[in-house]
């Protein structure tokens, strides 16, 4: 079952070509708002989703964004690469006959990459947004097994329910590997950077690795906190595990803490108003 779900992981769809060209852009020092927003443009479908969100209930600007290169000025290319990159992965795995609540994974994934690029600014790590896009694609191997066998999926997710244990360790059980390393295989399969891949898929055991370590702790932090405020998955019921350790060798307090989750409790509505402009087109 391993090699078999190794392989068709290699099958899935891959992100679209505009999407690496956009990230490649975004690593170039000398690259302007006119560049980036020729680049959009040339994926309507991406650019109409960019402009939605950009005038979603989210951000709450007071003038209509009526241009890619507009947008790309006024949300500054950090927010646009975040923008981009979830609205290309929820567009690649369309929701029909999901195992999960895919809404609600959705706004789980958005709530934890939302929560680890604050938490980054309140530990004072330098500006990064593999921050953002470690916590969106953290789960990302839930919808890749769910994809490949829905059928196995949705047994996994009732026995999860019915014993009240990790979806995780019933993964293992049945594929050999579970939804974290299966993130980092399709990570890997997007040709995504390395250290982006390595914290997806050690995202539940970061302290047995020391390949991108920190972020790891970062996401699984970000992770546990989303489910304190309310944005995890609820349906499943099951324990929700401390990551105690990442905290502690991160500094996370009490407080910090405390912040975190209070503001991101209060984030619910813009949380909705961003997927919602994301699943007009999804």
């Amino acid at each position: 079952m391993l090699r078999d779900t190794l392989a068709r992981i290699g099958e899935l769809p891959t992100l679209p070509t505009v999407l690496n060209s956009i990230l490649d852009a975004l690593a170039e020092p000398d690259t302007s708002a006119l560049d980036l927003g020729r680049l959009i443009a040339a994926d309507q479908s991406l650019s109409a989703t960019l402009l939605r969100q950009a005038n979603s209930a989210y951000y709450g600007f007071y003038r209509t964004i009526s241009s890619v290169p507009n947008a790309v000025v006024v949300l500054g290319f950090r927010d646009v690469q975040n923008l981009v990159l979830t609205a290309s992965v929820f567009r690649a795995f369309p929701s029909e006959g999901s195992a999960y609540n895919r809404s609600q994974l959705w706004r789980h994934s958005l709530a934890t990459a939302m929560l680890c690029e604050r938490l980054a600014k309140a530990l004072r790590f330098s500006p990064d947004a593999t921050f953002f896009s470690a916590g969106l694609l953290h789960d990302i191997g839930k919808v890749a097994l769910d994809s490949i066998y829905p059928k196995a999926v949705s047994e996994i997710v009732t026995r999860a329910r019915d014993e009240r244990r990790p979806v995780r360790a019933i993964e293992k059980e049945v594929f050999g590997l579970d939804h974290a390393e299966v993130g980092g295989v399709l990570a890997e399969h997007w040709n995504l950077p390395t250290a982006l891949a390595e914290g997806i898929r050690w995202h539940h055991d970061s302290e047995s690795t020391t390949s991108a370590q920190q972020l790891a702790r970062m996401v699984s932090v970000s992770n546990h906190f989303a489910y304190l405020a309310g944005l995890g998955e609820t349906e499943m019921d099951t324990e929700i595990e401390v990551p105690t350790a990442a905290m502690q060798a991160l500094g996370v307090t009490e407080e910090m803490s405390s912040l975190l989750v209070e503001e991101m409790r209060g984030a619910n509505s813009r949380v909705d108003a961003l997927l919602g402009a994301i699943a007009e087109e999804a």
